[in-house]
C-alpha cells in the first residue's frame, strides 16, 4: 500500500497514513475493510485519531480496518460521483483486488456511489445509518449548517450541527451551547470549508440517479428511531439494490445503532459471505 507520513501509535495500536490522497487509519488484522466514516468537523484522521480508532475498532478482530475520512482541499462544488471516482482509484491504486466497503452515514452515501459506478473496487458492501438520499428535513437543515459556515458564522452552524444530533427537547440547548463553544479554535478555516463543501455535495446525492444499479451483495443497517434517516427511506433504499438485506434495530437512532454488538457481527458476517447473498 501506497504511504505517506506513517505515525505508529503503540496504544490504540493503529498507523496513521494515506490511502491515495485521503488520510487514512489502519488498525486490526485479517482481510482489508475499507470504512468509509461519518460526517465530521475535522477533515483527516490524526486530529482525532483514537475516536476514529474507537469507530474502527469493532470490526479490527477480524478485519484489517483502513478507515478513510475526508481529503482536505476539496473544490467548491465537488460532486459525490467524482469523490467516488478519486476513492475507487485510492483503492485500485492500493490493492489488488476489489475490498469490502462499510459506509457510515455520509461516508454510506460515498459507498453508494462507489458501488453503483464502479463495481471493479467493490466485492461487498456494508451501509450503516445511511440511505439513498437524505430526507428532506434532514436536507434543509444541512443546507442552514452549511450556509452559516459560508456566510461566516462558524459558532451557528455548529450550534445548530451539534442540535440535531441529539433528541428533540431540552438535551438541544446544552448540545448547542457546547457546539458553539467547542467549534472555535478547534476548527481551523479550511476545516469548515471542507465541510461545507461536503454538505453540498450531499445535498445533490441520489441513487435512483447513479448511472447503474448497485451489484454487490449489500447489508443495510439501520435505527428505527433514525431521524436523518426515516424508515421508509431506509425501506426503498433496500428495495433499490437488487438483493440487499436490510437490518432495523427498532430502539436505536442514528448514532446508537452504531454501538450495538449484534450489529457488528451481523456487519462483519456478511462481509465475511457467513450470510449468503440472496
Amino acid at each position: 500500500m501506497h504511504a505517506g507520513g506513517r505515525r505508529f501509535d503503540p496504544v490504540w495500536l493503529h498507523l496513521i497514513t494515506t490511502l491515495g490522497s485521503f488520510p487514512c487509519l489502519i488498525s486490526g488484522e485479517g482481510p482489508p475493510l475499507v470504512l468509509l466514516a461519518g460526517l465530521s468537523p475535522k477533515t483527516g484522521v490524526a486530529s482525532w485519531p483514537k475516536m476514529h480508532a474507537g469507530t474502527a475498532s469493532p470490526y479490527t478482530g477480524r478485519r484489517r480496518v483502513h478507515y478513510l475520512n475526508r481529503r482536505p482541499d476539496l473544490p467548491r462544488g465537488i460532486t459525490f460521483a467524482q469523490l467516488a471516482a478519486e476513492h475507487a482509484e485510492a483503492i485500485r491504486s492500493s490493492f489488488d483486488s476489489p475490498v469490502d466497503l462499510l459506509g457510515l452515514s455520509t461516508g454510506g452515501s460515498i459507498a453508494q456511489q462507489i458501488a453503483a459506478d464502479h463495481p471493479d473496487v467493490v466485492r461487498r458492501l456494508a451501509l450503516l445509518s445511511t440511505g439513498y438520499r437524505l430526507s428532506d428535513q434532514t436536507r434543509a437543515q444541512m443546507r442552514r449548517i452549511a450556509a452559516r459556515i459560508r456566510a461566516g458564522a462558524p459558532r451557528r452552524a455548529m450550534a445548530l450541527a451539534a442540535a440535531e444530533m441529539v433528541p428533540d427537547g431540552i438535551w438541544q440547548i446544552p448540545a448547542a451551547l457546547a457546539g458553539a463553544l467547542l467549534s472555535r479554535p478547534a476548527l481551523s478555516d479550511s476545516d469548515l470549508a471542507d465541510l461545507a463543501t461536503t454538505i453540498e455535495a450531499e445535498d445533490h446525492f441520489d441513487l435512483r440517479t447513479c448511472a447503474a444499479v448497485i451489484q454487490a451483495p449489500t447489508l443495510v443497517v439501520s435505527g428505527g428511531q433514525d431521524r436523518f434517516y426515516p424508515m421508509p427511506l431506509i425501506e426503498q433504499t433496500a428495495a433499490l439494490i437488487p438483493g440487499s438485506r436490510l437490518m432495523i434495530e427498532p430502539e436505536h437512532g442514528h448514532i446508537t445503532v452504531a454501538g450495538v454488538p449484534a450489529v457488528h457481527a451481523a456487519i462483519l458476517d456478511h462481509l465475511d459471505g457467513a450470510t449468503p447473498h440472496p
